[in-house]
């Protein structure tokens, strides 16, 4: 990979702001391998793309509201700093952000598939819902898991209300497999964001691909029709970036690296098992195959569906999530790197003797517990 983007830079440069032969290549090796995805826009970040997805959304619907599910994230853009992290708190992390902007955002409770058609319902009478914005492991890559037929029981409240359906696959696009989530659930979304992964490991990974009738409204120039949705940006796509991406995923397909990951995911969650066991600690570990999820304060999964306990569940969440940072930096100090303290995502690298080595060094941070 290293190989190929040196000859690139040495070519033309990192940037050129015109079309590349490796923003091509790059395009169709991710619409062979998503379901989804007949056409793709590059874009700068998984942020970005999502922004680019709504907007899409609206302007090929007609229509201005959208449902993404409580406590997903879907990157820190205005309209989609709404019921993060915690379902159900609407505005709560909105600092800095006018009300206007998520005036039109909505969420509905993971795993609720009778809030969510009671929330369709409600929009049919103003004006419709544009789409429906899911993380299809659920929110925040699968803390709160979706069960088995959510996201094909989305897709039919979907297509009954005249509603997309975006993915959110910046985390699981090619870690669930070359077909993401949505190959793996088998179910095909309207639009899918894409980031991370995207680039392997290079800056400027994002894309937003979907269905061809409606991506076709992101088509640029002078001689396109009056009604389009503006998307831009002159670093997206740039040949550094995309010939990492190229070459990054032609190996991840090349070495299974995502069933690999997913192994080595199991062997992590596996392991973690058997020391909370041991050291009878009230902690809860699972994975969704690479993704791994260790629970030692449950800040994430506090009940916030009643709205008069809502305040009382804010506070609690408050000395939870200082807890959990608390283990996140003593995990730090034993060379362990999570995200907030709660979250490993485990990759192509993590042989059998690296994660042997991280558990004992989980070990070593519970003994002290």
């Amino acid at each position: 990979m290293r190989e190929q983007v040196q000859r690139i830079l040495a070519e033309c440069g990192p940037v050129t702001g015109l079309l590349h032969e490796y923003e091509v290549k790059l395009a169709e090796l991710v619409c062979q391998s998503v379901p989804g995805i007949d056409q793709v826009r590059l874009l700068g970040s998984g942020t970005e793309a999502a922004m680019a997805a709504v907007r899409l959304a609206r302007a090929y619907t007609g229509r201005r509201w959208i449902i993404k599910i409580g406590g997903a994230y879907h990157g820190w853009s205005d309209q989609l700093v709404y019921g993060m992290r915690l379902p159900g708190t609407g505005r709560m992390e909105a600092l800095g952000i006018p009300r206007g902007a998520t005036a039109h955002t909505q969420e509905s409770p993971p795993n609720d598939l009778d809030a969510l058609r009671r929330r369709l319902q409600l929009n049919r009478l103003r004006g419709g819902t544009a789409a429906v914005l899911v993380e299809p492991f659920g929110p925040e890559s699968g803390t709160r898991p979706v069960h088995p037929q959510f996201n094909r029981e989305v897709r039919k409240l979907c297509d009954e209300f005249g509603a997309l359906l975006i993915f959110d696959e910046v985390v699981t696009g090619f870690r669930a497999g070359m077909g993401g989530a949505q190959g793996y659930f088998k179910v095909l979304p309207d639009l899918t964001v894409l980031g991370k992964c995207l680039t392997g490991g290079y800056p400027m990974a994002g894309a937003l691909g979907g269905k061809a009738e409606v991506m076709q409204l992101l088509v640029g120039g002078i001689g396109t029709s009056s009604k389009r949705a503006f998307v831009g940006g002159t670093l997206s796509a740039n040949p550094l970036c995309c010939v990492a991406g190229y070459y990054a995923l032609k190996e991840i397909q090349r070495l299974d690296a995502a069933g690999q990951a997913g192994r080595a995911g199991d062997r992590l969650r596996q392991g973690l098992d058997e020391i909370i066991q041991r050291r009878n600690l009230p902690y809860v570990a699972y994975n969704l195959g690479s993704i791994v999820h260790l629970q030692t304060s449950g800040v994430l999964l506090l009940d916030t569906g009643n709205p008069l306990k809502l305040l009382r569940v804010r506070n609690e969440a408050k000395a939870r999530k200082h807890m959990m940072e608390e283990m996140g930096a003593a995990y730090t100090a034993h060379g362990l790197i999570t995200l907030a303290g709660s979250r490993i995502y485990t990759s192509l690298a993590d042989t059998d003797a690296v994660i042997d080595d991280a558990l004992e060094r989980f070990d070593r941070v519970f003994q002290l517990v």
